[in-house]
């Protein structure tokens, strides 16, 4: 859900990263270069001839924090305090979500009188999966804003690949509208890696995927073993980790 290309500071063509994020094993991939929508005109086409659907998105860029706007909902006037973004993207149908809040010195420090619906939680500025920290910003600025990770891909070499972390989500179609559909209702997980464990809500349960000799670790303390590849607990309220043995995060789901 965060990725750049030559329209703004990425190495990639748009084709170049469709391919890319295709053999990845990727499934849909936003686009989302730094306050421009040039890019726009090429997703099609580009994710028809590599069979990856890929989301209009722009990364909405200031000194005070970032914030990817998706869908096609036209140019987001960064010069604007960021309620007009929220604004302007809801009036148009898409989806706001404030990106690598814990970020060094692109860290969110902008104030808002609403919140936007998603939360860049998991984000390679998250350096050490043994760390809460981005837990405890997103439960702190609002725990009703749905989780979603992004690479914050740029070029080969310096930056996570796309799908690291990888958002999962659960969708009823395979278009942009589709995804950001399941995205608003909520419908989607994170993994550190697309081959790695998975923790799905799933008609009231949890399913653990993969994700053998992993412990589920629950908001109020409470810890459980998962036993084979595909494993069901009941369900419960607030977000839910999956650890390895060390308590490092490896998949979370809100």
């Amino acid at each position: 859900l965060h990725t750049h290309t030559v329209h703004s500071d990425g190495d990639f063509t748009v084709a170049e990263l469709a391919r890319f994020a295709a053999a990845q094993g990727l499934d849909f991939l936003a686009v989302t270069d730094h306050n421009t929508t040039s890019h726009y005109p090429e997703l099609k086409d580009a994710g028809a001839r590599y069979g990856i659907t890929l989301i209009p998105g722009q990364e909405v860029t200031t000194e005070d924090g970032h914030a990817n706007a998706f869908g096609d909902v036209g140019w987001i006037d960064f010069r604007e305090p960021p309620d007009r973004w929220l604004d302007t993207t809801e009036r148009h149908g898409g989806l706001l979500s404030v990106n690598h809040p814990i970020g060094g010195h692109v860290s969110w420090i902008w104030p808002m009188e609403r919140r936007p619906p998603l939360a860049e939680v998991w984000h390679w500025s998250w350096l050490d999966p043994h760390w809460t920290t981005p837990l405890a910003w997103w439960l702190a600025w609002d725990p009703t804003s749905v989780p979603v990770g992004g690479s914050d891909w740029h070029r080969p070499g310096t930056d996570a690949t796309p799908g690291t972390p990888t958002t999962w989500v659960e969708c009823a179609g395979d278009g942009p509208g589709a995804v950001l559909e399941g995205l608003r209702a909520g419908r989607a997980a994170i993994s550190a890696r697309r081959d790695g464990p998975v923790l799905l809500r799933r008609d009231g349960d949890f399913v653990a995927v993969g994700a053998d000799g992993t412990i589920l670790a629950g908001p109020d303390g409470s810890r459980a073993v998962v036993r084979g590849d595909l494993a069901v607990f009941p369900g419960a309220e607030g977000y839910h980790r999956l650890l390895d043995i060390t308590g490092a995060t490896l998949a979370l789901t809100g």
